[in-house]
Formats: structure tokens, sequence, C-alpha cells
């Protein structure tokens, strides 16, 4: 389960508000460098913020890692969003609109003015938010990146491997990347972005012990290898 939390005027879309008191028997307390002064309620499973200023919402299940966590300015109003830990470490900055609650392949998605980059597990802004969509996981090392309505890819150090020039495009292994010429005509380009099958298949599917099989506009099966060979089924 993959939740993504968007700062609202004066509240969240889902969080808590931070609470009062002091630790209980069954709390966790933590006032280590980086980390947010407080401790973990284990029975509202939440980090409870000593300072009013910000707020923690609940760990969505017993075996989340993360919860967010957003800072309020003097009047109350929400001016940044990250992520703590269940030790109330700070694992991604205050400074976002919106994030995804957690890391998969070991990055987690933020958001700034509903555009969309990327943090690494070391809490560091790989990818400054600028995507219109992001892949939500890695396929074949790759995530899937559109902006201004072209699609390209990046890797999970968020360098761009195939420009962002693209109508549609797919990681499909054996280091090659359908590309999308118009519908139904897909071709196939290596990782430096050279053409190694012209556009010509009606839709692609990802390589399957060094093959695949596609069809062309004549209906007929042709089996697809990935130095570029084809061989009619």
């Amino acid at each position: 389960m993959k939740l993504f939390l968007f700062l609202l005027p004066g509240a969240l879309l889902i969080a808590c508000q931070s609470q009062t008191g002091t630790p209980a028997a069954n709390a966790q307390v933590t006032t280590t460098e980086n980390s947010i002064p407080g401790y973990l309620d284990t029975l509202q499973d939440q980090w409870i913020c000593e300072d009013q200023a910000y707020s923690a919402s609940a760990f969505y299940d017993k075996s989340a890692e993360f919860a967010s966590i957003t800072k309020q300015d003097s009047t109350g109003e929400n001016i940044g969003m990250g992520l703590i830990d269940r030790q109330g470490v700070i694992r991604v900055p205050l400074i976002y609109d919106g994030l995804s609650v957690g890391f998969t392949d070991s990055v987690c998605q933020v958001h700034r003015k509903n555009l969309i980059g990327l943090v690494n597990w070391e809490g560091k802004e790989i990818v400054a938010p600028q995507y219109n969509m992001l892949a939500d996981h890695a396929t074949f090392g790759l995530l899937r990146a559109v902006k201004n309505d072209s699609v390209g890819m990046i890797n999970l150090k968020g360098e761009v491997v195939i420009p962002i020039q693209y109508a549609e495009a797919e990681a499909v292994g054996e280091g090659l990347v359908a590309f999308m010429h118009k519908p139904q005509e897909w071709g196939f380009i290596n990782l430096k972005n050279e053409v190694v099958i012209p556009p010509q298949f009606t839709f692609v599917a990802p390589f399957e012990n060094g093959k695949v099989v596609l069809q062309k506009a004549d209906g007929e099966d042709y089996i697809v290898y990935p130095d570029g060979k084809i061989v009619k089924k």
C-alpha cells in the first residue's frame, strides 16, 4: 500500500494534529540530532511532537516505517511536509507540498507546485520537482517520466537516460526502451537513445528469455530479438 499526502490550507488531507502531554509507559522517547523532539505513542502508533509547530500523522499500519509530518507557521498555516521514521528522525525534509509516504526502490516522490521530484534514501533531493508524472516504481531500473506531454526515462539516481521527447515510452529489458512514434507504431532504442529497431509494431511487451513476440500492421506475428533481428513467426 502506498499513500500520497498533500497539504491543504490549514489542515492535512490525511493527518492527525500534534498532541500535548508527557510520555506514557508505552512511549519511546527520542531527542537525537535531526529528530523531531517527542515520543512514539505505541497505542496510537503516532509520533507525538513536543513542539506545537509540528503535526505528525499516525503510521498507517503496524508495519509502516514512515509517517508524514508537517510544519506550521505562527498563524497555523501549513508551510511544509516531510517524512519521519519511528524514532522521530526526519527522513525527508519538511519543505514539500506533498509526498508519497515511504520509499520505493529507495526513492520517495515529492511534490511542489503540482510538479514531482525525488528524494533518495539519505534524504537528499536528487530530482527537483519538475515532472508532471513519474512512475511509482522502477521497471528494469528506469522510471517513466512525463513532462509537458512528452515521455522519457530517468534512472534511480535521478539522471535522464532517455530524453523526455517521445509520445510514449516503456522500459522492456535487455537494455532497450520501446518508444511510440505514433499510435500502433512502436520501435526500440538503446540506453544511448540510438534506434535499434525502427517503429513498425502495433504494440510492445517486455522481453522474456531474450525475445518477444509482436505484431505489425499486417496482423502477423514476429519474433523480435534485442540485437534488432526480426523473424516472422
